[in-house]
């Protein structure tokens, strides 16, 4: 009799397992043995509130039915050999430390004690432009992905209109898009705003920023307050956001200074210059 593979039998074993998943309890659906949760069901809904009167079964279904058909193009894709691409790979790398940052500001999130009244009013008498200064200035607005040679950036210095900037880029064929916008100073912050606003009548300002160039001019200001009742969440949200923010920075700085990093030579950031008395000051 011929020897069989053990590597074989585990594959059959395998199989016949998958075949014996049944559809039961917390598995809502079972799709080339691969099961779906109700866990995923509900991931996949969020936090979307359903309607009153709203069958919930069918939204449900329909919830499942997406998933299915990204689990069946999903396992077809591993079948063409996908997940093995160096493509795939890197962006999974991403995605999973992506996720994992996200799910630790989540963790970090629910620790967060909610401020006090006092510190509500602090932050709020402290913060002017974002609450009882606050304005929505109409902008002329150019936006364009990051140019692949960012010094050209430096051209627009030269450049004193909107009209100028808008000539520049197209001298230098780079693609951009130029329309009204909006800009609350709520969003902005009181430094950058003050940056903008010392900036002389007309003059365009440039902020290159998650990977888009804005560059604006200010036409137009409306007085937007937000005050008593109505500024005392977005006081809270932004405290919290600030705090978020300290707690992740601050766990960054601890892990950056226990991690062993090394660099190629040309890749290591440049060291950090000294400064003069006269530069602190």
């Amino acid at each position: 009799m011929s020897r069989i593979p053990m590597a074989a039998i585990a594959l059959s074993l395998f199989a016949l397992a998958a075949c014996d998943k049944e559809p039961t309890g917390q598995v809502a659906a079972v799709v080339n043995g691969d099961e779906i949760t109700l866990q995923e069901i509900n991931a996949e809904l969020g936090s979307v509130s359903i309607p009153e009167g709203v069958d919930k079964k069918a939204i449900q279904q329909a919830a499942l039915q997406r998933i299915l058909d990204r689990r069946i193009l999903a396992q077809t894709a591993r079948e063409e050999d996908l997940d093995k691409s160096p493509e795939y790979l890197l962006r999974e790398r991403q995605l999973r430390d992506a996720l994992l940052v996200q799910i630790m500001g989540q963790k970090s999130q629910r620790a967060l004690r909610v401020p006090d009244q006092a510190q509500v009013d602090k932050y709020i008498a402290e913060n002017p432009v974002m609450f009882a200064d606050r304005k929505l200035y109409s902008l002329d607005r150019i936006q364009f992905p990051f140019p692949k040679d960012m010094s050209q950036l430096k051209a627009l210095e030269d450049d004193h209109s909107m009209d100028a900037v808008a000539a520049r880029l197209n001298s230098l064929g780079i693609k951009f898009v130029r329309a009204t916008a909006q800009m609350d100073s709520a969003q902005v912050g009181a430094q950058r705003l003050q940056q903008i606003k010392s900036l002389p009548a007309g003059e365009p300002f440039i902020v290159p920023e998650n990977g888009m160039v804005t560059v604006g001019v200010i036409t137009g200001e409306k007085p937007t307050p937000l005050v008593g009742s109505e500024a005392r969440p977005f006081a809270v949200q932004a405290i919290q956001n600030k705090q978020l923010g300290d707690t992740l920075q601050q766990k960054l700085k601890q892990a950056r200074a226990a991690a062993e990093i090394s660099y190629q030579p040309g890749f290591a950031p440049a060291p950090e210059k000294k400064k003069t008395a006269t530069a602190a000051k």
